[in-house]
C-alpha cells in the first residue's frame, strides 16, 4: 500500500497536482514510516507545496519550514542555514531520484539567497560596541610635530663676479719694538762675573844683596820690611793680615831712614 501512495503521488505531481501529490506522501509515510525514498520524496512536495500556497517572497520562509516573522516568531540566520542545509540533503538531485527533486532544490536555493539578504550576519547586522575603557592612566596628550629645519641654501657666486668683487686684505700693522718688548717675557739682569786675582809671580831664589823679584842690589835684602826702590816689590805684599792683628813691630826704623 505505501509503494502504490508513492506511486500516486509522483502520478498527481506530473499532472500538476501539487496538492495532491502531497496527501498521498503523506499517506505513504504513515503506511510506512520506514521506507527507502519517503522523507525524500515527502520533503520536495512540501516544497512545491509552500511555494504554491503562496507567491514569492512571502514563501520563502515556508519553502525552508521557517515560521513567519510577522507572527511574532524570531527568525536568525543561524536557522536560515541550519534549514537550507537540511533540505539540500533531502531534495538533491543526486540524494533524490523523485520528479520534483530537481525543482525543488532550485526553490530551496532561491529561498536562501533572499532570506540570507533580510538576515544578515550578527557582525554585520550590530557593529561591535567599543570595549568598556579600565581606569587608568589619564590618556597622553597628542605629540605637537616637531618644525622641520629650514635649510637656506647660499647661491655660489660665478668666478667672474667673485674675482672681481675680491675685497683687498687689510694691512696688519708692524709691532715696534716697545710692543714687542712687553709682549716678551722680563728676563732677570744677567749676573756679573768676577774675575779671579791676578797671579802672584813666585819670586825666584834670594841672591844675597839683591831684590828677589827684579834682581837690583839694595842693602836691606832680607828684611821682613823690605821694599825694592826699583820695582816696589816687599815680601809683605804676600801676607794678608787684618788691621787688628797687624803687628807693628814687625817694621823697623832702619826702612824710614
Amino acid at each position: 500500500m505505501a509503494r502504490k501512495a508513492q506511486m500516486k503521488a509522483e502520478e498527481s505531481f506530473l499532472a500538476g497536482n501539487v496538492l495532491g501529490a502531497k496527501q498521498w506522501m503523506v499517506s505513504a509515510v504513515r503506511l510506512a514510516p520506514d521506507l527507502p525514498g519517503n522523507a525524500q520524496d515527502a520533503a520536495a512536495y512540501n516544497v512545491h507545496a509552500a511555494a504554491a500556497a503562496r507567491s514569492p517572497p512571502d514563501c520563502w520562509y515556508a519553502v525552508l519550514g521557517l515560521p513567519d516573522p510577522r507572527s511574532g516568531a524570531a527568525v536568525t540566520r543561524d536557522a536560515v542555514k541550519r534549514q537550507h542545509r537540511k533540505l539540500c540533503l533531502l531534495v538533491h538531485p543526486d540524494k533524490n531520484p523523485s520528479k520534483a527533486a530537481g525543482s525543488a532544490f532550485k526553490l530551496v536555493q532561491d529561498a536562501f539567497d533572499a532570506l540570507s539578504s533580510r538576515h544578515p550576519p550578527s557582525s554585520a547586522a550590530a557593529p561591535t560596541p567599543p570595549p568598556p575603557q579600565t581606569p587608568g592612566w589619564p590618556p597622553r596628550p597628542p605629540e605637537k610635530p616637531r618644525p622641520r629645519p629650514q635649510v637656506v641654501q647660499m647661491q655660489r657666486p660665478s668666478s667672474s663676479s667673485r674675482y672681481s668683487s675680491r675685497q683687498p686684505e687689510p694691512k696688519v700693522p708692524m709691532s715696534t719694538s716697545s710692543n714687542c718688548s712687553q709682549k716678551t717675557t722680563a728676563r732677570p739682569p744677567p749676573q756679573r762675573r768676577v774675575s779671579p786675582p791676578p797671579a802672584v809671580k813666585k819670586p825666584s831664589e834670594p841672591v844675597a844683596g839683591s831684590c828677589p823679584a827684579c834682581g837690583a842690589s839694595t842693602t836691606s835684602s832680607g828684611k821682613s820690611n823690605f821694599r825694592c826702590m826699583s820695582c816696589q816689590w816687599s815680601p809683605m805684599d804676600q801676607r794678608r793680615h787684618d788691621d787688628d792683628d797687624y803687628d807693628y813691630d814687625d817694621y823697623d826704623d832702619d826702612y824710614y831712614y
